[in-house]
Parts: structure tokens; sequence; C-alpha cells
């Protein structure tokens, strides 16, 4: 490009992948090969958003084969039903419930988001780019939150940071309700094949919260170095 940018970005990538062909793929080639020859069989359904600090992989210590994984701008589930002129999302949700058999599904918000922190400050009337339209779907996000009759989620042991940290965990908590009412997850929620969880992964202390339902509210509690935890949602 003029400003030189496109070019660095291209050796950037260039060197990457130089480097895992280099270091990384002499050590993975025969896993590979073994997935090549019998199909994808991952047992989980990773639903995250797009930021770029999320390694699913990293956070999760998971390999090739392992997880399926769905990336979007606020780790969205759009109602089904709704014309959100995107069915990706549903697509994927339905492939890897009724194909793939999946044993769990979780969704995964993270602190510092972005498209949380751009519906909070929408402003009514705004012009309607392709991204305000995605973000409608995290509208009733918002009026969870806004509800006076509902306990709010929280983090174990402290106090949400401010209101996008807040909504970040608040979100988590409506696209698991979201994801319930696809067909392909009810119905095996229904005959005990699928297991739901929430999470929340701050970046700034490398700490990940998986969701537990309390009769006090939603209580997304921290995972220590040493604990295996299972909390369905």
């Amino acid at each position: 490009g003029p400003d030189g940018r496109s070019g660095q970005s291209g050796h950037q990538l260039a060197r990457g992948i130089s480097a895992f062909q280099r270091n990384t793929a002499p050590l993975v080639r025969g896993e590979l090969a073994r997935l090549a020859r019998e199909g994808q069989r991952p047992s989980q359904l990773f639903l995250t958003c797009a930021d770029s600090r999320l390694v699913t992989s990293m956070i999760t210590s998971s390999g090739p084969g392992d997880l399926f994984v769905v990336r979007n701008v606020g780790n969205l589930v759009p109602k089904p039903g709704e014309e959100s002129g995107d069915d990706s999302v549903a697509a994927a949700i339905e492939y890897a419930v009724d194909v793939l058999h999946v044993r769990s599904i979780t969704v995964c918000g993270h602190s510092g988001c972005g498209a949380m922190q751009a519906l909070l400050n929408a402003e009514p009337g705004a012009a309607q780019t392709p991204l305000k339209r995605w973000l409608r779907h995290g509208v009733p996000s918002l009026e969870r939150m806004a509800a006076k009759n509902r306990p709010w989620a929280r983090l174990a042991g402290r106090a949400p940071a401010d209101a996008v940290e807040q909504l970040c965990l608040t979100n988590v908590v409506q696209q698991l309700e979201h994801l319930r009412a696809h067909e392909s997850v009810a119905r095996a929620l229904r005959e005990g094949a699928l297991e739901l969880h929430g999470m929340y992964f701050h970046v700034g202390e490398a700490q990940a919260y998986l969701l537990v339902e309390r009769d006090d509210g939603e209580l997304f509690d921290h995972v220590g170095a040493t604990e295996d935890l299972r909390h369905p949602a």
C-alpha cells in the first residue's frame, strides 16, 4: 500500500506461516493426517468473540480437532426465526449439534469487549451500518441488565469493574438463553445429550470464570490452576 502497512502485514503473515512450517508442522503432521483421514469429531462447540486477544486454543488448552469454534463480534447468538441477514451462527449451531453431535456448547465473553461498549454508547436513530445492524442481537442483553426484577450476573469475589463488564457478563447469560431457543439445542437438552456452559475471560488478569446458576442469580466463579470444574448453565 502507499503507506507501506500492507507490505508489512504481508511480511508478518509470511513469517508466521514460515515459522509454523518450520517449527510446528513437523509436530502436528501426524495428528492432522489422522484427522484428515477420519474427519473431525469435536466434543465441544465454543462460541466466542472475534476479539484478537482471545486465543481459544490457548485458554482451553485444546488442539486440532477438539473445538468447533464460532467467532463473531460480541459472541452473539441471534434468536431463531429472526431475519438477521446472516444465518451463519444458526447454521454452525445446527451442524455442531445435529451432525457433529457435540456434547457441550460454551458461550464465552470477555473483558473490555468493544461490542458491549458500542451497545452502551449507541445513539438512537444513528445510521444503520452492518455493524450496528448486527449489534441489535445484543439489545436483549441491555434490556436484561436494565430490568429491575432480576439480580445482576456477577463475579465471585468482586463486583464488576464498570457497566461494560456488567454488560459483558449479562450478555453471556442472555446469549445462552437465545441458544436454548434453537430447535436442535432444545431437542438435545431434552434428550440429555448436551450441556451448555457460560464463560467469561478477563484478558488483563488472564483469568477464566465459569457460570454457575444459583437461586440468588448467576455467578461467574473463577477457575483455579488446579481445578477441574464443570458448571452446566
